[in-house]
């Protein structure tokens, strides 16, 4: 899977039509009253980022979504079909939150209604080509994605002559990373459905408002006694006085913040990444810690840095129901990989292995409940806008249906807004290991973002040419 920018995508020219909850959905839901769940940890986080950039009159990027190929023309009738069983399948879906008046912490209520009562209404945007596709989707996306007070998600249909296209685009409390791979294996199999063609049935899941009320009363056993307090408290005291995040200079003063945009980078082919697992693992290391360790000697070498810093996301989907649940079911790990000026390649991946090990103390501890419990140790607001830049990385070799991914142009897709950090998420394919990263729009950012990859991407292949 790559992921793009709806506006840079390769698409088809067609009749374009945008699916979106009904007015008979919206209505009641307009009705329903509170319903005492709450929002789960990162749905919380999220929506005060949003309100706090509202504040600042800015946007951050706060939706992500997909799109992927059928064969032939549209079968409009049968994604609506396709789009009303899934949303009726995932109770993420069924609401939405709204501000608590009577809260004086700010707290936002959960309203939803039955899923039974969630119909789509198909809505045609006309015929369309080259770019003025991915604008039309793009606006009314946008416009659609905002799940405070609505229904945060929209689907849109390109329908061309000998294959079409199916776009999904949700606000961020609909779904994470995760989810953008389920919801293009649930879309695609009940689309196929609905259309006659081959198809596997969906197995059963788990409504994600449901896990977050056990994942809120379960973090309640966490206190400052787990190990995962003191793992989280050493990290903030190994990078005191230093802000988190991409290592180099940006370009940007102190309350900046920039427009978000796109750049991708190869690192490495499939063959060469192949020869260096072979080689990490002759080393005591692993293919993952050695992509790690090659940043931090990046940021050694081109900034100075000690210490290469950053979250790492890892998913909280461990039971069968919840490996097909739409939400955002993801902790973060603090990771601080320390880089001494004589460490080598191998010899720092092992230390990034180590630590990574020793950083599972964090997994079952939400982070946002590390911060409740030791807030003071961070300086933390939840009413701020700046936020740690995150370094992901997902191994899509491992993903069922990954044999599948080019063949339906299956492309994850990120918003737009604006940020003072780096965000970076590297990916293996069978083909090759390339990273996306989203980058403010300043032309140090830029450069320096561009040196930083291709540093990191010649100390790998230095490596195998040894």
């Amino acid at each position: 899977m790559r992921m793009a920018r709806i506006e840079e995508l390769e698409t088809i020219d067609g009749e374009v039509f945008l699916l979106r909850p009904s007015e008979e959905s919206r209505a009641a839901l307009a009705e329903a009253p509170a319903n005492g769940q709450r929002p789960s940890y990162m749905q919380d986080q999220h929506v005060r980022l949003r309100r706090a950039m509202e504040r600042v009159g800015s946007a951050d990027a706060n939706w992500l979504g997909l799109c992927f190929d059928v064969p032939g023309t549209l079968d409009v009738d049968a994604l609506e079909r396709a789009v009303t069983r899934w949303l009726r399948r995932h109770e993420v879906m069924w609401g939405t939150f709204r501000d608590d008046p009577s809260n004086p912490d700010g707290e936002m209520t959960r309203h939803a209604i039955d899923p039974e009562d969630l119909s789509v209404s198909v809505t045609p945007l006309g015929a369309h080509t080259g770019d003025g596709v991915n604008q039309v989707i793009l606006k009314h996306f946008t416009d659609a994605v905002d799940p405070i007070d609505n229904f945060g998600y929209a689907i849109a249909g390109v329908s061309g002559a000998d294959r079409s296209t199916i776009f999904c685009g949700l606000d961020h409390c609909y779904g994470d990373g995760f989810s953008v791979l389920l919801a293009y294996m649930e879309l695609s199999q009940l689309y196929a459905a609905e259309t006659g063609r081959p198809h596997t049935e969906l197995p059963p899941t788990l409504g994600y408002m449901t896990y977050a009320q056990q994942e809120l009363a379960d973090a309640q056993q966490y206190d400052i006694e787990h190990p995962a307090m003191q793992f989280w408290a050493d990290y903030a005291m190994d990078g005191a006085g230093e802000k988190d995040g991409f290592p180099m200079d940006l370009g940007i003063a102190e309350g900046e913040r920039f427009w978000l945009v796109p750049m991708d980078y190869d690192i490495l082919t499939g063959e060469e990444c192949e020869r260096l697992e072979e080689i990490a693992t002759q080393e005591g290391a692993t293919f993952p810690s050695v992509i790690y360790a090659s940043f931090a000697m990046a940021a050694r070498d081109l900034a100075g840095k000690s210490a290469y810093r950053f979250l790492n996301p890892v998913a909280t989907r461990n039971t069968p129901e919840t490996l097909t649940t739409m939400g955002w079911m993801v902790n973060v790990l603090p990771i601080h990989i320390p880089v001494a000026p004589g460490d080598g390649l191998f010899e720092i991946a092992r230390g990034v292995r180590q630590k990574f090990r020793d950083a599972r103390v964090c997994e079952p501890v939400p982070a946002l409940r590390v911060v409740e419990v030791i807030r003071e140790v961070f300086g933390f607001s939840p009413d701020d806008t700046s936020r740690p830049a995150i370094v992901s990385y997902l191994d899509g070799r491992m993903i069922p249906g990954q044999e599948k991914w080019a063949a339906d142009r299956f492309y994850g897709t990120t918003g737009q807004g604006y940020d003072d950090n780096v965000n970076v998420w590297i990916n293996r394919t069978p083909t090759d290991l390339y990273v996306m990263c989203s980058v403010p729009q300043t032309p140090t950012a830029i450069e320096n973002v561009d040196r930083f990859f291709t540093h990191a991407s010649n100390i790998l292949r230095q490596t195998l040419n040894r």
